[in-house]
């Protein structure tokens, strides 16, 4: 009965490793249950050890804890399969586009919502900063980003139609322009409006 007992939490934890490996990918922490796993059943299998309650009972709890489910975090370095997307920890999975010539805004949306994307949105100081000091070091003055409106009176909104998060300290530039309807970002760090239909550089963003 007890060696029955022994083959059941260990079956039962091997499946449960499976079945979070499946969920999640986390390679440490399943090796490390694996080796565990094998270790003990290979001992029970040749009767080179029998385990107690107490020792299967801590083998079963380290072996939960070692597969508990956790959110994955983002880190710098990490890989993309979406072609030209990279990380930061400020901007997210991203794309700088500063081929010659660029692309028009309608033109930019349909290239970044190609692979899942969107142009990018601005949120915060922060990351107003962060997309400032990648542009000085990719050597670009303005990129299109998330923003548009209807007229000069008619509010900055994003693509789901709600209100930018985020416009700077100041005035955006060139706001009184009536035929500027499109949001860009400057390497000096300010928002400013300009033409929908002029090719320029752009971010994508993959939300």
């Amino acid at each position: 009965m007890k060696d029955l007992m022994k083959y059941v939490v260990i079956s039962t934890m091997i499946s449960f490793m499976i079945t979070n490996t499946v969920a999640m990918i986390t390679n440490n922490r399943v090796l490390l249950s694996g080796v565990l796993v094998g270790s003990a059943l290979a001992a029970s299998y040749y009767g080179v050890y029998n385990f107690s309650p107490l020792e299967m009972a801590t083998l079963m709890t380290a072996l939960l804890v070692l597969n508990a489910p956790r959110q994955l975090q983002k880190t710098e370095g990490l890989s993309f399969t979406t072609p030209g997307y990279t990380y930061d920890p400020l901007l997210g999975c991203f794309q700088l586009f500063k081929s010659p010539g660029g692309l028009t805004h309608p033109d930019a949306n349909q290239y970044c919502a190609k692979y899942g994307g969107r142009l990018l949105l601005v949120n915060s100081e922060a990351e107003a900063k962060a997309l400032g000091a990648l542009l000085g070091k990719e050597g670009v003055q303005l990129v299109l980003i998330q923003g548009s409106r209807t007229s000069v009176s008619s509010p900055w909104v994003s693509d789901d139609g709600n209100p930018l998060p985020y416009t700077g300290t100041e005035e955006v530039l060139y706001q009184l322009r009536a035929a500027y309807t499109v949001m860009l970002y400057n390497a000096n760090g300010r928002f400013q409006a300009f033409l929908s239909r002029t090719k320029m550089p752009f971010v994508c963003e993959i939300p």
